[in-house]
């Protein structure tokens, strides 16, 4: 006899990764090098992130997954701008991501689109802060 046994929504859930996910579009002024580094909370776990760099050309973005990551020398990518460069495109599980312009008098302007699935951010609650490698 088989028990009915309800499956909660979580992080191992890989149904919650095979559908479409809900659509989350921001955009935001990336904080000049030396700045406070800028964060950008999503309101469930992602699937996956596409980040465009809006700025001026030269003007890269560090995007990272923790405040510490943009900081760090080897543990953030390189939004470049959207002229010459292709969209930073994530397939990933996050809740947040951090970034901040490489430049000192630079504030580029940051789109970010984001595929979100129905696990609550609850699921993962530090957003990998800690992690090596994060």
């Amino acid at each position: 006899m088989a028990l009915y046994s309800p499956r909660t929504n979580g992080l191992g859930n890989a149904a919650a990764y095979q559908v479409s996910g809900k659509p989350f579009l921001n955009t935001e002024n990336a904080p000049a090098s030396g700045g406070t580094v800028k964060e950008v909370v999503f309101p469930s776990v992602t699937k996956q992130v596409v980040v465009v760099n809006n700025g001026a050309t030269g003007k890269n973005v560090k995007v990272a997954f923790s405040a510490a990551g943009v900081g760090n020398a080897k543990h953030f990518l390189l939004a470049p701008v959207a002229d010459g460069g292709q969209p930073l495109v994530l397939d990933v599980k996050c809740t947040s991501i951090f970034f901040i312009g490489t430049d000192g008098s630079a504030t580029p302007s940051v789109s970010i689109y984001a595929a979100l699935t129905s696990i609550p951010p609850s699921e993962c609650y530090n957003n990998w802060s800690g992690t090596s490698g994060v």
